[in-house]
């Protein structure tokens, strides 16, 4: 199907080729405090719209709906860096000029350094990581392929800001897409994505909702699948942590594609809009985003060469870009500088016998599925101990996987960390007679 509308296409492309803009302040940007802003409710929080029925860029959202107060009762994730427990041994963590960080060891899951990392702002393009974990899980499940072809609706090419420039009713892969979305921040490529993955935008903000919760991303919600203002539309670096975890972690398969500098489409390259790939030979990605109110903001990641770690800095309400890149740069050289990962149990090790009630067996072998690293401050490489605990009362049935107990970690005999210990295998329903045996054994 063709679309005559090359005039209204040139000049929407002139009115707003790019989303971010400089920001002029000199200090991070903080949401409006929670006692000045009205409640917004995110079950009816909606984005705004323009003629086209795209989510409008020019839309005047204030931050306060973006980013409305917490719940009366709302709990904060806990969240314990590292760095303060080992003050004896290391530098403090830095100060950033950023409304708040977080360092965080893909690894072992362990938070190394963090400032305000519950501070709820407006994530922006960094929207987009989620929409690409989306993704990840559709590739490797085999629903969409990257060379699917996919055909651009009008309502993508109608969205502004940031983008690949691609035009209604042309068909573009799906690993162009990706690429669109990492490298430009495309605002109509990830529309495009998301109505060929979900159908509807609307279905698609329902998606990374849904992974938002199974990640435990307590403090955030999608409004948009790309990061435009629109009520109800904020995150934490805590969380944007997570979530970057979870796409290197998950999908080390896919995760190459983060490290791209340039992206040619058509006649046009663009440059990464994540400066740090640029200023830091150790980056590997991930994601930028930037509004005026928010200011600019990065979940970063690095790997240095024969060093198993991998780091996520996310960096969010820095005054600019260079800042933002300089930033996540300090608090990386900071991690790999002064902290290390120890492999503990390789994937597949089997540490002992849990018990089990009702079931087909007695006991089930336990351990670890993937490997399991602890961090450390650089300095120790010794010292360390572990202890098995398992849970009381487990019944069957039990799957692969279900945690049955825990491995208490401790250097110089201070408890350190706690990882879960799971099943190594399915182990089903017993009979009725080893049953009520069980059941009798368990009131004793």
């Amino acid at each position: 199907m063709k679309f005559k509308c090359t005039a209204l296409f040139l000049s929407m492309l002139a009115a707003s080729t790019s989303f971010t803009a400089s920001a002029s302040t000199s200090a991070p940007i903080a949401p409006t405090p929670a006692a000045q802003v009205a409640p917004v409710d995110i079950n009816d929080a909606t984005p705004p719209l323009n003629k086209y029925g795209a989510v409008d860029v020019n839309a005047n959202v204030p931050v306060s709906t973006q980013v409305p107060p917490k719940p009366a009762g709302f709990k904060d994730p806990e969240v314990n860096p590292l760095a303060n427990n080992y003050s004896d041994l290391i530098p403090a963590q830095p100060s950033l000029n950023a409304a708040s960080y977080v360092l965080l060891d893909a690894n072992s899951g362990e938070v190394i350094a963090a400032s305000n990392p519950n501070l709820r702002l407006a994530p922006a393009s960094m929207t987009k990581l989620m929409l690409l974990y989306v993704a990840d899980q559709e590739l490797a499940a085999g629903n969409i392929h990257v060379n699917d072809q996919v055909t651009v609706p009008t309502v993508a090419w109608a969205t502004g800001g940031s983008r690949m420039f691609l035009k209604p009713g042309q068909t573009v892969a799906v690993q162009d897409l990706i690429s669109g979305i990492i490298v430009a921040s495309g605002n109509d490529a990830a529309v495009t994505l998301a109505t060929y993955i979900a159908g509807s935008q609307s279905s698609m903000v329902s998606l990374m909702n849904l992974q938002a919760h199974k990640l435990n991303m307590t403090n955030t919600h999608f409004t948009d699948i790309m990061g435009l203002p629109a009520p109800a539309h904020y995150s934490t670096a805590y969380d944007m942590a997570l979530l970057g975890q979870a796409i290197m972690v998950q999908y080390p398969q896919y995760f190459s594609w983060f490290s791209q500098k340039y992206f040619k489409y058509g006649n046009i390259t663009q440059p990464n809009f994540n400066k740090l790939l640029f200023i830091y030979p150790y980056a590997t990605g991930m994601k930028t985003g930037s509004t005026n109110e928010a200011g600019y903001s990065l979940v970063g990641s690095a790997q240095m060469p024969n060093n198993p770690m991998r780091l996520v800095s996310v960096v969010m309400g820095t005054p600019d870009a260079n800042t933002m890149a300089a930033e996540s740069k300090s608090i990386l050289t900071y991690g790999f500088r002064f902290f290390s990962d120890q492999l503990l149990y390789s994937a597949g090790t089997t540490l002992g016998k849990a018990r089990i009630y009702g079931g087909s067996s007695m006991y089930v072998q336990a351990g670890v599925l993937q490997d399991m690293y602890v961090t450390v401050p650089g300095t120790s490489k010794q010292s360390i101990s572990s202890k098995l605990q398992w849970l009381s009362g487990v019944e069957a049935p039990i799957s692969k996987g279900q945690q049955v107990g825990s491995v208490v970690i401790s250097l110089n005999g201070k408890v350190i960390s706690t990882q879960p210990i799971v099943a190594m295998d399915d182990v089903g329903a017993g009979g009725s007679f080893r049953r009520a045996i069980d059941k009798v054994t368990k009131w004793f």
